[in-house]
């Protein structure tokens, strides 16, 4: 058992030195606010080094967001989140909104802004791209500029750019607004004054295409052009290109909409297929355009653009027009079914907490067509999502975990009969020989100096701990207790394995307790904290 000790120790070595045996670490017992708590989570899609960001609030109700711990030291912690509250004093409903902006700067990346509506207590959590300027992922190409509008939104000069990579001959994009366009937010209110563009420009010569594009090549349930029918979801089968474009001004207002299109070109790789007519790309070719509104989550079919021979460049250029702000991807695409098959699962586990690994086939093929990890409780139901219609599909699962790898057996398991895509009704595959994995037993202990006992109302309202394979720091969520509830169980950990394991008092705001390096030797692992702030 570990114990960790909060309490000062007094130590006599010629002269008494008192030390906190934790230098620098503080277990909080003010508990974090838990209702209308906003969570951005960066991440560098480049896998870049984290950069030291700032913090700024606008909005009509910037003067009223606190942190979790209701302060004003707003930062992006180590791990890359930013952790958001309404003042205590403040009820968010759907007749009173709560408003803010939180906007993140760092040098040479990209500005994140992020408005917020609060209506309710829920917690609201964003994942967000924090992009370098100088090392962006290898498909993407960012950029940014400046330019000014009157006070009524107009322009006063034309507005646009184009993007340059370091990278020599490489793609290009380019977008511009004319002189006397409007720009307004999405409630019809002006945009004025000084204006920066940030646009993110992603091609199709290196790497995985449909990475950095929203949805990672699914279109699901994309609105129809006026007066047609939707096509439901879709899935890209060969893409393009996508250009993302931002506008905002000096109080972070978001532009949303141009009296003017903005008219945009990219170069597309000739080596793209026409996903309609199986050949290269040619001049006079028409790709489907369709944007992504990431405020309202909502895909819309566009008006086409069309694919030309840059006189100048001589280069293949794809040419579109822009009413807002938005993510645009031109690409050809298939239709998927929203879910089907789906699976039900026989087996004799019953609240274990890892996921095993799942390969989906083709019944007809034969070939692998993902490959994925799912919970395989007994009667837990795997539904499979945005495959093509008309075919049929087999789930394999395999004793191998997304917690510590290969069980006792280690292969393959069981394979289902067949599912068809589209199709809901559950297929049963039973897993009855695989075996249930050992549990591990993990608890909070508390004590207290002889004569006093646990107070549990002063307690943390929740530790929340995490663990990672030694060294590493990618951490994994592992438990959270409560006051009353301080024992666990998870099957999370494997005996004889080393873990780094720490632990939050705040909701993960910081993270004061750590173990390193922790062997796991026997099927229990408890932290036992000495602190008088706990009893009475």
């Amino acid at each position: 058992m570990k114990r960790l000790s909060l309490v000062w120790i007094c130590l006599a070595t010629g002269l008494v030195m008192c030390r906190n045996p934790l230098d620098g670490v503080e277990l909080r017992v003010k508990d974090p606010i838990e209702n209308g708590v906003v969570e951005v989570r960066l991440y560098d899609p480049a896998g870049n080094p984290r950069p030291v960001s700032e913090v700024n609030l606008a909005g009509p109700d910037a003067s009223r967001v606190v942190t979790t711990l209701n302060t004003n030291r707003y930062r992006v912690n180590p791990d890359g989140v930013l952790l958001l509250a309404a003042s205590p004093d403040v009820t968010p409903s759907t007749a009173e909104p709560f408003r803010f902006t939180a906007v993140i700067r760092a040098d040479e990346y990209l500005t994140v802004v992020q408005p917020v509506v609060l209506t309710g207590p829920g917690r609201v959590t964003r994942v967000v791209r924090q992009i370098s300027l100088s090392k962006p992922p290898q498909t993407v190409t960012p950029a940014r500029t400046t330019g000014r509008a009157d006070a009524t939104g107009t322009l006063t000069a034309p507005f646009g750019l184009t993007t340059a990579s370091s990278v020599p001959n490489a793609d290009q994009a380019s977008i511009g607004l004319l002189t006397g366009t409007r720009l307004t937010n999405r409630d019809g209110q002006s945009v004025g004054g000084n204006l920066t563009m940030q646009v993110i420009q992603t091609h199709t010569r290196d790497g995985n295409n449909t990475s950095q594009i929203p949805g990672g090549g699914v279109l699901s349930n994309v609105t129809a052009l006026s007066g047609q029918d939707s096509p439901g979801s879709l899935r890209v089968i060969s893409l393009a290109g996508s250009v993302t474009v931002e506008v905002f001004n000096d109080a972070y207002q978001l532009a949303y909409a141009f009296s003017q299109p903005a008219r945009w070109t990219m170069d597309i790789n000739p080596a793209t297929i026409n996903g309609q007519r199986g050949r290269a790309v040619q001049p006079g070719d028409s790709i489907p355009l369709y944007s992504y509104d990431a405020w309202l989550n909502r895909w819309q079919e566009e008006p086409t653009g069309v694919v030309v021979r840059n006189a100048q460049t001589n280069r293949l250029e794809y040419r579109a027009t822009a009413s807002r702000t938005a993510a645009y991807v031109a690409t050809w695409t298939e239709r998927v079914c929203n879910v089907g098959p789906v699976f039900r699962v026989s087996s004799k586990l019953n609240d274990v907490d890892i996921n095993y690994r799942c390969e989906l086939i083709d019944a007809t093929t034969g070939q692998r067509v993902s490959t994925f990890y799912a919970n395989v409780n007994n009667n837990v139901l795997i539904r499979i999502y945005n495959q093509p219609e008309g075919r049929d599909l087999k789930l394999r699962v395999f004793d191998e975990t997304d917690a510590w790898g290969k069980g006792a057996k280690g292969g393959l398991m069981a394979e289902s009969a067949v599912g068809q895509t589209c199709n809901d009704t559950p297929v049963l595959i039973s897993l009855a020989a695989l075996p249930v994995p050992p549990v591990m037993k993990l608890s909070f202990n508390f004590t207290c100096p002889q004569g006093t006992k646990l107070d549990e109302s002063a307690l943390p309202a929740q530790i929340r701990t995490q663990y990672s394979e030694t060294g590493k720091e990618q951490w994994r969520e592992l438990i959270t207790a409560t006051r009353t509830e301080r024992s666990v169980a998870s099957y999370r950990l494997k005996i004889g394995r080393r873990y780094d394991f720490r632990a939050s008092t705040d909701g993960g705001a910081t993270w004061p307790l750590r173990q390193n390096d922790y062997l796991i030797d026997k099927p229990t692992w408890s932290l036992t904290i000495d602190s008088p702030t706990y009893c009475k």
